[in-house]
């Protein structure tokens, strides 16, 4: 079933890991066959995974579009690639619909198209407080003339052209020279989805015996209470909507950085946490195994008066939650903006828990 969708003021933009640069050969995004959007910029060398590399209005307000066809050059790989196939319409319509009541405006503004390292294609759509990935497919490696697409000699080879321009951008060289381009598999493994929710719990670390135990609480230490969770995942989405979805189960990625405020009385707390790449794939898929769609809660416990926290992964069945390694997180943790609690891993930059 296709909606008789609105038309919106979409904004296009494209998204790639800075370490891995691209030159769009060609690229649109259709309706009903034919061109809607402004096209994608050729060429992008900045931003993060899933963050638009442009913020330009579009000139007329459009229906969402159907049909996404791509083709790019890797650099960093001397490969090029194209896809085609149809996108969400429904579901897009349904999203660009809704509203940030606080700011006014629509939540999501942009459809976000990623090119990854190996042909991985990811389409999002992206908004301030908000984005969601809505496909994640893969593109089919091609062999093409160069001159058919750039103004370039006819006779001109793709590994001298990517030489040439990968050369000049120094923070991908660096970055490819010290480490190269991550493994396939472990990509992949940023954009698999899983169903879990955030549970943090509030409660006391009894010492003596190892074990958390219900926190007991009084007039002159109140019982905490949650202000907010959000977050940013390793398929390029985040969340800081602050309106309690991310404690429902929802399909999501990985979590690559979360924050969380509470308070105590008069007292403000707020926690940051950063996850290891390799270390919480690595978690997260020994937990799960080849079920994806189980309904799993990511636990976080906190006794904040202690300065106790501690991580664990719990499904319907277990005798206990499964407790995170802190080798596959970092943790920060301030009381009224003075520093309260670090991991002894913490090696994060001073400000860096500004995102």
């Amino acid at each position: 079933m296709t909606t008789d969708g609105g038309k919106y003021g979409i904004r296009v933009s494209g998204s790639l890991p800075y370490y891995a640069p691209v030159e769009i050969l060609d690229a649109s995004l259709k309706i009903n066959d034919n061109v809607a959007l402004q096209p994608l910029y050729s060429y992008f060398m900045t931003k993060e995974w899933g963050k638009p590399s442009s913020d330009v209005l579009p000139e007329e307000e459009t229906p969402v579009p159907t049909h996404l066809d791509i083709t790019w050059l890797s650099l960093a790989e001397k490969k090029v690639y194209s896809a085609s196939f149809p996108l969400p319409q429904d579901k897009l319509d349904l999203l660009f619909k809704q509203q940030d009541e606080k700011r006014s405006r629509p939540l999501y503004e942009h459809i976000v198209v990623g090119m990854a390292p190996y042909g991985g294609v990811a389409v999002w759509v992206y908004g301030y407080k908000s984005s969601m990935l809505i496909d994640w497919q893969q593109a089919t490696e091609i062999t093409v003339n160069l001159a058919d697409y750039l103004p370039v000699d006819s006779e001109a080879s793709i590994d001298v052209y990517c030489d040439y321009y990968l050369n000049e951008d120094e923070a991908a060289m660096e970055y490819l020279n010290t480490n190269g381009l991550p493994s396939r598999h472990l990509f992949e493994k940023y954009m698999h989805q899983f169903c879990y929710r955030y549970l943090p719990m509030f409660q006391q670390w009894d010492e003596e015996n190892e074990q958390w135990k219900q926190l007991e609480t009084d007039d002159e230490a109140p019982h905490p209470e949650l202000d907010y969770i959000q977050e940013g995942l390793y398929d390029g989405t985040h969340d800081k909507l602050h309106n309690d979805r991310l404690m429902n189960y929802h399909e999501a990625g990985k979590p690559k950085k979360l924050a969380m405020q509470w308070h105590v009385g008069k007292k403000e707390f707020t926690a940051y946490v950063w996850m290891e790449d390799e270390g919480i794939c690595a978690v997260f898929d020994r937990f799960y195994g080849n079920h994806r769609d189980t309904k799993v809660d990511f636990i976080i416990r906190i006794d904040p008066f202690k300065k106790k926290f501690q991580l664990a992964l719990y499904h319907y069945g277990l005798e206990e939650p499964v407790t995170i390694s802190e080798d596959a997180y970092q943790m920060i943790v301030f009381k009224d903006q003075f520093e309260h609690y670090r991991t002894k891993n913490y090696d994060q930059p001073r400000g860096a828990w500004i995102w």
